[in-house]
């Protein structure tokens, strides 16, 4: 029997991020407990997606320093539609003019028909944008 032979291979170093990516990106990963431009590699495309503060444009920074020639898109998630609870108002109006309109009361088009238009201006978040959508909607749906 041979005796056992220590290992003689040194482990291979890792590249440190250094100067190949802008500051705020080189933050983020460092922040990730990402200090390498393999632990880059590692976490390319999806981890490095899900960090907080990457955002795509970072992200094809990163791209272009490290990954020349790829581009990985990820398919755009869109965030759900908020629904007030018991409004009819929903699909008609804009989510947020749904939301201040049920913090004023108001959850059907005969309240907001109801209602005078410098008393709509007090409920709070609705100001003068979100009435002339009010008017032109329901402007639009009288001629239907």
């Amino acid at each position: 029997m041979m005796p056992d032979m220590p290992n003689t291979q040194t482990p291979i170093a890792e590249t440190p991020i250094g100067n190949s990516l802008p500051l705020r990106v080189k933050t983020i990963l460092e922040r990730n407990g990402i200090h390498t431009i393999e632990g880059v590699r590692r976490a390319y495309p999806n981890e490095l997606l899900k960090m907080r503060g990457m955002g795509i444009f970072r992200f094809k920074q990163i791209e272009a320093a490290l990954f020349p020639g790829k581009s990985f898109t990820p398919a755009r998630i869109y965030s759900p539609i908020r629904h007030i609870k018991g409004s009819s108002l929903n699909g008609v109006f804009a989510p947020e003019t749904v939301q201040a309109l049920a913090r004023g009361g108001i959850t059907t088009v005969e309240q907001l028909l109801a209602k005078e238009p410098r008393v709509l201006l007090k409920i709070r978040g609705l100001g003068i944008h979100k009435l002339r959508e009010i008017e032109d909607t329901l402007h639009e749906r009288k001629k239907d």
